[in-house]
């Protein structure tokens, strides 16, 4: 196996972080930061992909968007339905073909939830969110930078060059020359470096803004 399945997403991760009230990271608003780039796209129709619990959700919804919220965990679904009742849910698996139509999305946020997975399978999650969002949509979201500290340790397996496996999850650490190789396809809006706080630790990662 090469990436982190349905089992750990219910299990080990969201079960584990609801039962233990460890959700600092719903105050994590990134995107008020790009909120001009955002709001000023025409076409509001929205897909939230690995939406998690759904602090992101929400903040499209208030801001007029039509989001369907994706994720392959069925807990972090049923609890985000409870915290914004109004919100429209999608069991989706990433690896797999997206279940929309070429051209049909305005834009598509992948929030620390595609840094999982072997170079060719982050290809082809790239290639799909290309082919679904429309001419000029937006693809936003954030991912593990490789300047974080403590993600490496003896006990740490490199699988491929920067994709790692460690106590039993899977995951990637981002640098420019792999942003450079995966969006030769678009137009880079924002590229940036910063740092957040999720699950009570400091996190390096990269937040971007690509347009199809």
């Amino acid at each position: 196996m090469s990436e982190n399945s349905k089992e750990y997403w219910n299990d080990t991760y969201w079960l584990d972080n609801i039962k233990n009230n460890k959700t600092d990271f719903l105050k994590d608003n990134w995107m008020e930061k790009y909120k001009n780039e955002i709001n000023n796209l025409e076409y509001k129709v929205a897909i939230d992909l690995g939406c998690g619990i759904g602090q992101d959700t929400k903040w499209l919804l208030d801001r007029g968007f039509d989001v369907t919220s994706c994720d392959i965990s069925d807990i972090a679904l049923n609890k985000l339905k409870e915290l914004v009742p109004n919100s429209k849910t999608m069991q989706v698996d990433v690896k797999e073909k997206l279940p929309f139509d070429d051209n049909s999305i305005g834009l598509i946020n992948a929030n620390l939830s595609i840094h999982y997975f072997n170079m060719e399978t982050t290809i082809k999650i790239f290639n799909e969110i290309y082919r679904v969002l429309k001419p000029n949509g937006l693809f936003i979201g954030r991912m593990n930078s490789d300047k974080n500290d403590g993600y490496i340790k003896e006990t740490t397996k490199e699988i491929e060059k920067d994709f790692y496996y460690d106590y039993g999850r899977y995951f990637r650490l981002f640098n420019k020359e792999q942003f450079n190789m995966l969006t030769k396809e678009w137009k880079i809006i924002v590229l940036n470096e910063d740092i957040t706080v999720r699950l009570n630790r400091k996190k390096a990662l990269w937040e971007f803004i690509l347009e199809k």
